[in-house]
């Protein structure tokens, strides 16, 4: 383990947003303890030049920031672009603190990256290769993304499927919403919203950060009655009292009716009722 100074470290776009209560809870922890897992850094070459890029350890680095030091412990890796993205991925997996949308959101880029990297894995693989010399390699390939992932995380394949199946029913921006909202804190709560179509997933989520309603279920019933609340023009009134008036006629006021506008009426129409 080396150490480096803070200026050196490039902090590449994240899965997540640093969260500034987790910031302030570790650097109270920095304080008192010091820092007993390094941050995970690769050094990469950017067109002619080299850097030192963040993989895994962004609140940790935040936190010493924070905290004004100079250097932080690395530990220094080899890996690709891939490779660093399932690092970070899997760190953060395995991080109790990590909320529902968020564990949604990294087992969906565990899923990404599994693909891209044993494309063979996306449609179930050759289960012959098994038994051949790349034995190891050749069963990862082969293994759907939910085992590998669950044996990897320790969660159950069915957590793992419905938490990807949510994120692949939420919008970026509805993602964001969500963050703004208590919803990431509950997965029940996420699948109920993930069932919504767009337009109702933000109309819901709206309900909810003004404070009106705290579940989806509460968040719909208000949207309901104030859409039967919504005011009517005068031409839809008037429209339904048409309505209502042609049930209340008899045969000959209906007849007398249609043919001030010209039309002939037959026993099919004389006879018919509309709704109102």
């Amino acid at each position: 383990m080396s150490h480096l100074p803070l200026k050196d470290i490039v902090v590449p776009e994240r899965l997540r947003p640093v969260h500034q209560d987790w910031i302030e809870v570790l650097a109270s922890s920095l304080v008192e303890l010091g820092l007993k897992e390094p941050i995970v850094v690769r050094e990469v070459k950017r067109g002619r030049s080299k850097q030192i890029e963040l993989v895994a350890g962004a609140h940790r680095l935040a936190a010493a920031a924070k905290l004004g030091w100079d250097e932080i412990p690395v530990s220094l890796v080899e890996a690709s672009d891939l490779q660093a993205r399932l690092i970070e991925i899997d760190e953060n997996l395995m991080r109790r603190e990590l909320n529902p949308l968020d564990r949604a959101i990294f087992l969906t880029a565990r899923k990404e990256v599994h693909e891209e990297m044993y494309p063979d894995a996306k449609h179930g693989g050759d289960h012959g290769n098994q038994h051949t010399g790349g034995r190891q390699v050749a069963n990862l390939a082969t293994w759907r993304f939910s085992k590998a992932a669950a044996e990897k995380t320790g969660l159950s394949e069915r957590s793992i499927q419905r938490a990807v199946s949510i994120i692949s029913r939420l919008a970026p921006d509805v993602i964001e919403l969500v963050r703004e909202t208590g919803l990431s804190e509950s997965g029940k709560e996420l699948e109920a919203l993930a069932k919504k179509e767009p337009a109702a997933q933000r109309a819901i989520l709206g309900v909810i950060a003004d404070g009106t309603a705290q579940k989806v279920s509460q968040a719909e019933v208000l949207l309901s009655m104030k859409s039967s609340m919504a005011p009517v023009s005068e031409e839809e009134k008037a429209f339904r009292t048409l309505l209502a008036s042609w049930n209340r006629l008899g045969r000959k006021r209906r007849r007398q009716f249609l043919g001030e506008l010209g039309l002939e009426a037959s026993d099919v129409v004389l006879d018919a009722k509309v709704k109102d």
